[in-house]
C-alpha cells in the first residue's frame, strides 16, 4: 500500500464514470482512446475514479492494462465500479440503481470479482442466468432470438434486475467480496430507492437504506436528511437507520463532456488516502466527505505547517535531515517513552516563536531541549516560507499557541488567573460585535481615568488659589476692623460737617451725592476688574493656546495608533491645529470685543464721579477744619480701598469654595462613570455563549496591591482605622464591596485632610494620595463553570479539560496550536466522550500538533497524520537498526499493513500507522474497535 506522508487530505473523487465498455446508455462508441485523454487531460484534477460499468467489470480490466502501460498517470487510484439494477420498481418503472465498489489491493481481485458475479442470478422463464456478459447475452436472445449479439447483451442487461432481497442474499454469502466492497445505493426519484413506491414497499425502502454503506447523491436535501442538517439531527438519523450515512457524489459520465462534470458541479471531496480503505473511513467518519464546487480546505498557507526536520552536523547521527511531512488538521505525535515527541513539538514550536515557548516553558515549569549542540532546526510553511531557528530574529517569529506538559495544571491554578482571564479575553473577543463593544468601553474607562486625573490636579490648583487669596486678604486686614475704622472717620466726618452750620437742605443734598459718588466709585471698581479679567483671559490664551493645541495633538496621535511619521496622521493634525487656531482667534477677538466697551463705559463713570465731586466741594468747603476733614476723607477713602479689596477676596475666595466642591463632586461623579463601565463589561459578558456546557461569568473586584499605593502614602503607625473605617478589619485586612466602592472612595477622600487621619510620609503630599486613592482599581476577574460546575471546585483533571476546551474555543485564531500530553489528568472515558470531540471541534479550524499517549485522541478524534517517534534501543522488541538515533514516521490513520516481523521491527516504515498506534498506544485495539471495527481489526 502506498504512503502519503501529509496523512488524509482533501482530494477530489469521481467514483461514478462509465467506461466505452458500459452498454447501456453509452455515447462514447468505444473510442477508447478520446476516452483517455480526455481523463489525462483534466491533469490532477480528480485523484481516484470509480471505474463503472453495468454488471461487470470490463472497462475496469481495460483501464488497469493502459494504466500499466504509462497511461492515466494523473488518477492515483482507480477503483471497479460494478452498477446494478434491482427491484421493487419506482413510481417511473426504473429498477433501483446499486453499485459495488470493490477493493482493487489484493492481486487476484479481479478473478474474485468475476467468480462472485457468475454466482448472482437471475431466473427467466425456468433457466437461471448468471450475471457474465456470455450469459447475459443469453439472456437477450431467450426474450428476443432475432437480436444481434451486441443487441442482446444490452437487452439481457436491461432485464437482469434481481430482487433486493435476492441481490442481499448473493452479497452476504459472498464472504470476500463482502469483506472487500461497500454497497452504494442511489436515491434519486426516477431510479433510486427515493422513488420506490410507498404502497407495500416502505419496509424494502428502510432496508435497503439499512443495508447500504452510502447513498450516491449531490442533492443538499439528501445530505441533510442521512447526513444530519438544519432541524434534522444525528438522532433522528439513528432513529431512522441506526447509523449515519455519507452521500458521495459521482460525474455519472456517459459522454466525454460528462467526464468530472456532475450536475450543478457538486463535486465529491474526501479526505482520506486515495486508496480503498480511505474510502471505507467515510462510513464511520462522514465528515470527511464533502459535496461542492470547491475543495473543503481552507486554511491560509502561510499558518499551516507543511513539513519540519532536524539539521544535524554533530557528526553523531542523532537526526536523520529527512522531512517529517505535517497535514494542515490533526497532527499526533506518539511513541514510547523518551522517544523524542516532546523534543520535536518542543523545537517546532521554538523554531516559530520562541518568546511564547520561553513565556509557556516558565510558567508550565516544563523540560527544555536547548542542549543539542550542532543541531538546528527548519519549519517550511505551505505557502513556501521557511523558519530555521539559528537564523530567527525577533520579528521573524510567527504567532503559534504553545501548550508543553502541566501548562494546564499551572493555568487552573489560582497562581494562573492573570493567564486564565488573558484566555478568556482572548476567546470572548472572537464576537466582533463584543469586541467592538470592549474596544469602545475601554476607550471611554482610558478617557475617565485622564478626566479623574486632570479633574484632582484642578482640584488641588483650587486648594492652591484658596489659600493663596486667604493669605493676601489676611495681609490687607479683617473686613469687620476695617469697617469699624471707617465707620468712626464717616462719624468724625459728620461731627465737623455740623460744626459747620449745614442747612438741612445742605445736609441732604450732600448725603444724595455721598450715596450717589458711592454709587458710581462702586460702578467704576466693577468697570477696572472687568477689564483685569478680560486682560487676564487674553494674556492667558495668548500664553497657552499653542501648548493647548500641541496638547491635543499629542494625546490624539497616542490614541490612534497611527505611527508618529504616518502621513494620513501629520495632515490630521494640520487640519486640526488649523481649526484650534481659527478658534482661539475668534474666541480672543470676542473677549477683545466685550473688553472695548469698558473704557468708553469707564470714562462716562469718572465723567460722572467728577460731576460730583464738583458738587460736593462748595458743601465740603462750609466745613470749618478744612484740613481735618481732609485728612478724614483720605482716611476713609484708604480704608475703603481695604474693604474693597478684602471683599474682593472674599468673593474669590468664595468662588473657589464652590468650584472646589463642584470638583470634588465632578471627580466623585467621574469615579462612579468609570466603576458603570466595569460592570457593563461584566454584564456584557453574560450576553456571550461560548459552549453549550462551556459558561463564563464576569465578575468586578478591588486590586488590592493597587489601593496599597494609597495606603502607603500614610503612617501605618497612626490612626488608619480612622481613614479607611470599613474598608478595613481589625486585623488590617481590606474588606471591599463592590456595591459600596463608590461610596467609601468619596468617603475616604474627605478624611484625608482631618486632623486625626494618620500622617503623610515624608515623601508623599495630600495630591499623591489623592491620585492613588481614586486610581482605577477595577479588575474583572472570568468565572467559568462546565455544566453549571465552577472550575475551581472541580478535580485537576476535569479542570484541565474545560481550560483545554476553551483553548481550543479560539475559533478565531487560525494560527497552529502544538499541545504536549493533553489528556494528563483525564480517565480513558472522558478523552473519549468529551475531549476528543473539542479536538475535532477545533481542527477543523487550525493545524494541531500534539503529544499524545492516548488512543482515542489518535483514533477517536480521527488524526490526519500520524507521527510515530523511536529513539535507538528504546524500544524492547526493536532490532534498533536504525541509521539514526531518533527517527520519525508519518502516514495516515488508514495506512495499515503488517509488519514482516510481527511486531517487531528494523525501522518503523515496517509497520503501518494503523498496526503503530496499535503496538504503542495502550488501549489502541478497544479505539479502533470503539469506532465500529471499521478496520477490521477483529
Amino acid at each position: 500500500m502506498g504512503r502519503f506522508k501529509h496523512g488524509s487530505e482533501w482530494r477530489r473523487w469521481d467514483l461514478h464514470v462509465h467506461t466505452p465498455d458500459s452498454v447501456l446508455e453509452t455515447q462514447y462508441k468505444s473510442n477508447w482512446e478520446q476516452y483517455l485523454e480526455v481523463i489525462e487531460s483534466r491533469g490532477e484534477e480528480v485523484s481516484v475514479i470509480g471505474v463503472t460499468d453495468y454488471y461487470t467489470i470490463s472497462g475496469y480490466e481495460k483501464m488497469l492494462k493502459y494504466k500499466s502501460h504509462g497511461r492515466l498517470q494523473n488518477i492515483d487510484a482507480m477503483f471497479p465500479n460494478i452498477e446494478f439494477r434491482i427491484t421493487p420498481e419506482t413510481q417511473k418503472d426504473k429498477g433501483i440503481n446499486i453499485h459495488i465498489i470493490v477493493d482493487p489491493s489484493e492481486s487476484d481481485h479481479v478473478t474474485r470479482i468475476n467468480n462472485a458475479l457468475t454466482r448472482l442470478t437471475y431466473k427467466y422463464d425456468t433457466h437461471l442466468y448468471g450475471c457474465i456478459e456470455p450469459q447475459l447475452r443469453d439472456l437477450g436472445k431467450a426474450l428476443n432470438p432475432v437480436l444481434s449479439d451486441e443487441a442482446a447483451l444490452k437487452e439481457g442487461m436491461k432485464n437482469f434486475k434481481p430482487s433486493y432481497e435476492s441481490f442481499r442474499e448473493w452479497y452476504e454469502n459472498e464472504s470476500w467480496l463482502k469483506k472487500n466492497s461497500i454497497i452504494i445505493v442511489a436515491n434519486a426519484s426516477k431510479d433510486g430507492v427515493s422513488g420506490i413506491r410507498e404502497n407495500g414497499f416502505m419496509a424494502t425502502r428502510k432496508d435497503i437504506y439499512k443495508f447500504t454503506d452510502m447513498i450516491f447523491s449531490g442533492k443538499d436535501s439528501d445530505i441533510k436528511h442521512f447526513m444530519g442538517g438544519e432541524e434534522r439531527t444525528k438522532s433522528d438519523i439513528l432513529n431512522d437507520y441506526g447509523r449515519v450515512i455519507p452521500c458521495i457524489n459521482g460525474s455519472d459520465a456517459h459522454d466525454f463532456g460528462k467526464i468530472f462534470e456532475p450536475s450543478l458541479r457538486r463535486n465529491c471531496w474526501i479526505k482520506a488516502d486515495p486508496t480503498f480503505s480511505g474510502l471505507r473511513q467515510v462510513i464511520y467518519e462522514p465528515e470527511r466527505v464533502k459535496i461542492q464546487e470547491l475543495s473543503p480546505e481552507h486554511k491560509a498557507e502561510y499558518q499551516t505547517i507543511r513539513r519540519v526536520r532536524y539539521l544535524d552536523t554533530s557528526g553523531e547521527k542523532l537526526f536523520s535531515d529527512d522531512w517529517v511531512p505535517l497535514s494542515k488538521d490533526l497532527n499526533t505525535i506518539i511513541g514510547g517513552k523518551s522517544s523524542g515527541k516532546s523534543m520535536l513539538l518542543y523545537h517546532i514550536a521554538k523554531t516559530i516563536n520562541p518568546s511564547e515557548v520561553n513565556n509557556s516553558i516558565l510558567k508550565a515549569k516544563s523540560a527544555t531541549y536547548d542542549d543539542l549542540a550542532s543541531v538546528d532546526f527548519e519549519v517550511e510553511w505551505s505557502n513556501g516560507e521557511t523558519s530555521k531557528l539559528s537564523q530567527l530574529e525577533a520579528s521573524d517569529e510567527k504567532a503559534i499557541t504553545f501548550i508543553p506538559q502541566l501548562y494546564i495544571n499551572q493555568l487552573a491554578d489560582k497562581d494562573g488567573k492573570e493567564d486564565l482571564n488573558k484566555l478568556i479575553s482572548k476567546i470572548l473577543n472572537q464576537n466582533d460585535t463584543y469586541k467592538a463593544f470592549v474596544d469602545n468601553t475601554y476607550r471611554k474607562i482610558n478617557i475617565l481615568r485622564t478626566q479623574i486625573s486632570d479633574k484632582i490636579d484642578m482640584r488641588f490648583e483650587l486648594v492652591e488659589q484658596h489659600k493663596k487669596l486667604t493669605d493676601e486678604g489676611k495681609q490687607i486686614g479683617n473686613s469687620k476692623s476695617v469697617q469699624q475704622e471707617i465707620d468712626k472717620i464717616k462719624e468724625k466726618s459728620e461731627q465737623l460737617r455740623k460744626k459747620s452750620n449745614f442747612t438741612k437742605e445742605d445736609e441732604e443734598r450732600y448725603n444724595k451725592l455721598v450715596r450717589t459718588r458711592a454709587s458710581f466709585q462702586k460702578a467704576k471698581t466693577k468697570l477696572e476688574s472687568f477689564q483685569s479679567h478680560f486682560n487676564d483671559i487674553l494674556a492667558n490664551v495668548e500664553d497657552s493656546r499653542l501648548r493647548w493645541i500641541e496638547s491635543i495633538q499629542s494625546d490624539i496621535a497616542i490614541k490612534s495608533g497611527f505611527s508618529e511619521k504616518s502621513t494620513v496622521l501629520n495632515e490630521l493634525k494640520d487640519v486640526l491645529k488649523d481649526e484650534l487656531s481659527k478658534a482661539f482667534e475668534s474666541f480672543l477677538k470676542k473677549v477683545s470685543e466685550q473688553q472695548s466697551f469698558i473704557p468708553y463705559r469707564l470714562k462716562a463713570v469718572e465723567q460722572k464721579l467728577a460731576i460730583v465731586n464738583e458738587s460736593l466741594l462748595p458743601l465740603e468747603s462750609k466745613v470749618q477744619d478744612k484740613a481735618a476733614l481732609d485728612n478724614l476723607n483720605k482716611q476713609l477713602k484708604a480704608e475703603e480701598q481695604k474693604l474693597k479689596q478684602i471683599r474682593e477676596k472674599m468673593g474669590a475666595r468664595k468662588i473657589v469654595d464652590q468650584n472646589g466642591i463642584a470638583c470634588r463632586t465632578e471627580i466623585d461623579n467621574l469615579y462612579k462613570q468609570l466603576f458603570e463601565l466595569y460592570q457593563q463589561l461584566c454584564e456584557k459578558v453574560a450576553e456571550y455563549k461560548v459552549d453549550d456546557d462551556i459558561q463564563i461569568e464576569a465578575k468586578l473586584s478591588v486590586n488590592t496591591e493597587k489601593f496599597d499605593v494609597f495606603t502607603q502614602c500614610f503612617n501605618r503607625n497612626g490612626n488608619m482605622k480612622f481613614l479607611l473605617e470599613q474598608l478595613v478589619d481589625e486585623q488590617g485586612k481590606y474588606q471591599f464591596s463592590i456595591e459600596t466602592i463608590c461610596t467609601d472612595i468619596s468617603s475616604v477622600s474627605s478624611r484625608i485632610a482631618a486632623k486625626e487621619a494618620p500622617s503623610l510620609r515624608k515623601h508623599a503630599t495630600q495630591l499623591d494620595a489623592f491620585k492613588h486613592l481614586y486610581t482605577d482599581y477595577f479588575e474583572v476577574n472570568y468565572v467559568v463553570s462546565y455544566k453549571d460546575d465552577d472550575i475551581v471546585q472541580m478535580s485537576p483533571g476535569k479542570r484541565g479539560l474545560v481550560l483545554l476546551s476553551l483553548m481550543l474555543e479560539l475559533s478565531n485564531s487560525t494560527h497552529p496550536i502544538l499541545i504536549d500530553q493533553p489528556e494528563d489528568n483525564l480517565d480513558n472515558r472522558t478523552i473519549y466522550s468529551e475531549l476528543k470531540d473539542f479536538v475535532r471541534k477545533c481542527k477543523n479550524k487550525r493545524q494541531i500538533i500534539m503529544v499524545t499517549h492516548n488512543a482515542n485522541l489518535v483514533v477517536a478524534a480521527d488524526a490526519e497524520c500520524v507521527i510515530v517517534a523511536d529513539q535507538k534501543g528504546q524500544q524492547d522488541d526493536s532490532n534498533g537498526c536504525s541509521e539514526f538515533r531518533f527517527d520519525y514516521f508519518g502516514g495516515s490513520l488508514e495506512l495499515s499493513y503488517d509488519s514482516p516481523y510481527g511486531e517487531t521491527y528494523n525501522q518503523l516504515s515496517d509497520m503501518g500507522i494503523r498496526q503503530h498506534v496499535c503496538h504503542i498506544l495502550e488501549g489502541g485495539i478497544a479505539a479502533f474497535k470503539e469506532r465500529e471495527q471499521k478496520y477490521n481489526l477483529l
